[in-house]
């Protein structure tokens, strides 16, 4: 039966319409039924397969489009170069192809291909690939409803976290109550038996107030005089008794007053009934590949509105190498730690010395400021004001460059190794304790656990810490609630100290023993040497400038190297 009115072309040739049934591939024409049985007997065309036309118009347009005649030469395509992928004809060997030496005859690609393995692997690795999509796709499904699940959990907790709080606050409000009950109680007793004691005076006056008027009036003088002298030591020792109870302090006003204990108001006090954390891990879904292989997902990463760039483009550019600080009373240096300040000047902590050591963007020495205490840790937090703790307590102190002042300073609870400043917010690594995000007040926001020893420097990116493990060489990478996510090694980096992170979620590592310099993307597990040079001896402090795209590097014994990063 006819699909579409498409017309016989045999049949058109001998002017005559007949509506076609079938169409060859070979000849590219449409046959009736009878022109199609004088194509199936002719000698030339009988090895055709025909096909119905509502089978052939089931083929995608791109495959209709596929002709069987070179349109540049009008000719059969006799040939197939597989140098270059594509079928050639006769004319095409003689100009096109005429160098390529891999050129086999049309009808032996083509025969026997849909048998072939090749088309077979094809057709099974499609089969792989929709399994593995629908997998995935259950994945997110199965994913959505436990997010459904753990918001509805997440909800429940908030709730039973508020009443929580409300009840413990209802038990405060009942135990002030109950003590102001007692309190009141007691001061109004005490109050009424005053009452009770000056009511009794009192009538004693009014008595003898009575009685004086009556032997006034009545008594002789002589008995007025001698009763009076009675009367007066009687007053005498009423007026006694009466500033007796004043000294108790029987007439003094008494109140209630209520001060609450909490010094800071409610939003400073509790800013927050807990913590809202997106955790990811490591999907358990297989992939299938036909060809024996099994691949696991790899850990889903948090998209980043800036494209991370390749690891493998990163170069260093040295504006200035091996540039020596100046030494302090003291000829010995140890260079803990270093950062920038806003208008591209460095400051280094020289722990031996008691300063920081302050230099020009050029690499000029411009200042040192001395200090009371022998300094660690630096980080840049904005107005040339920069956070120094001190290597022997728990204390971080805010310093004003230009003034070389301490400003005011926190304390937190433990040894500081390590602090990053970024986004108004502190990264403190305390030994043995774990990691304290602060603000800029010292307010604890959250602490992270770890588990791991020998750590000395630790960045925070894109909600993950990064933390220098040097005894074991590697970095180690743990989210905000202390689960480890991943290790990064390389053969050739010793002793990972120092960490910087750049705004491109770029890490970059100083290699203490094998004198180097490391990249890291914060997405990838591929560790990039950047930098080696006999000078960078002991390489540990490091820091990354955002806004001029500068790596600062400095070694334990003083001597300083600022790169330009070219991405």
């Amino acid at each position: 039966m006819a699909t579409g009115g498409r017309l016989c072309d045999i049949c058109q040739i001998r002017d005559v319409t007949v509506f076609a049934t079938d169409w060859c591939p070979e000849c590219e024409q449409s046959f009736c039924e009878p022109c199609k049985l004088y194509h199936s007997a002719s000698k030339l065309s009988k090895t055709h397969e025909t096909i119905p036309f509502e089978c052939f118009d089931k083929l995608p347009a791109v495959v209709k489009e596929i002709k069987n005649d070179c349109p540049d030469h009008v000719a059969r395509f006799e040939y197939y170069c597989s140098q270059h992928e594509l079928p050639c004809c006769v004319e095409c060997m003689k100009t096109t192809h005429s160098e390529c030496r891999n050129l086999t005859p049309m009808h032996k690609v083509v025969e026997h291909f849909k048998t072939s393995n090749a088309l077979s692997d094809f057709e099974q690795t499609l089969s792989d690939l929709l399994n593995n999509l629908n997998s995935l796709m259950k994945g997110r499904f199965d994913n959505i409803s436990l997010l459904a699940d753990e918001k509805e959990k997440c909800l429940k907790e908030i709730a039973d976290t508020k009443r929580n709080v409300i009840a413990h606050l209802d038990q405060l409000e009942t135990k002030l109550k109950t003590e102001i009950e007692e309190l009141h109680q007691e001061r109004f007793q005490a109050i009424e038996q005053t009452i009770k004691e000056f009511e009794v005076l009192k009538t004693n006056v009014a008595k003898m107030q009575e009685e004086a008027g009556v032997i006034k009036e009545y008594a002789s003088d002589f008995q007025l005089f001698i009763a009076f002298r009675e009367f007066e030591s009687t007053v005498n020792s009423l007026e006694t008794d009466v500033q007796s109870l004043i000294k108790r302090d029987s007439a003094r006003q008494i109140s209630i007053s209520f001060s609450p204990n909490v010094e800071l108001a409610i939003e400073t006090l509790l800013p927050s009934l807990g913590n809202v954390n997106v955790i990811t891990k490591e999907s358990d879904i297989k992939l299938v590949n036909h060809r024996g292989k099994q691949a696991q997902l790899l850990t889903i990463e948090t998209p980043c509105i800036d494209k991370i760039p390749c690891i493998d483009k990163i170069q260093l550019t040295a504006v200035f190498e091996s540039v020596q600080l100046q030494s302090g009373k003291d000829k010995k240096f140890i260079i803990c730690d270093s950062c920038f300040l806003e208008n591209g000047r460095l400051v280094f902590s020289d722990k031996w010395n008691k300063r920081l050591i302050v230099f020009k963007d050029n690499g000029l020495y411009e200042k040192g400021i001395s200090l009371p205490f022998m300094p660690n840790a630096v980080a840049n937090i904005k107005d040339n004001r920069i956070a120094v703790s001190d290597c022997n307590c728990n204390k971080i102190s805010m310093i004003s460059i230009e003034r070389s002042l301490v400003d005011n300073s926190f304390e937190v609870d433990g040894i500081i190794c390590s602090l990053s400043f970024t986004k108004g917010r502190f990264l403190i690594l305390v030994n043995g304790k774990g990691c304290y995000i602060t603000d800029i007040d010292g307010n604890i926001l959250n602490k992270i656990p770890y588990s791991v020893r020998d750590l000395i420097y630790a960045v925070l990116l894109n909600e993950k810490i990064y933390y220098s493990q040097w005894k074991e060489d590697r970095v180690v990478c743990y989210d905000l609630n202390g689960i480890y996510i991943h290790e990064y090694k390389d053969i050739n980096l010793k002793a990972p100290l120092g960490v910087a992170c750049s705004d491109k979620n770029v890490l970059f590592i100083t290699g203490f023993k094998s004198n180097n310099i490391y990249a890291l993307a914060s997405n990838g597990n591929e560790l990039k040497e950047l930098y080696c040079n006999s000078n960078l001896s002991r390489p540990r402090a490091i820091s990354y400038n955002d806004s001029k795209q500068q790596l600062l590097v400095s070694t334990e014994d003083g001597k300083v190297f600022l790169f330009d990063v070219i991405y």
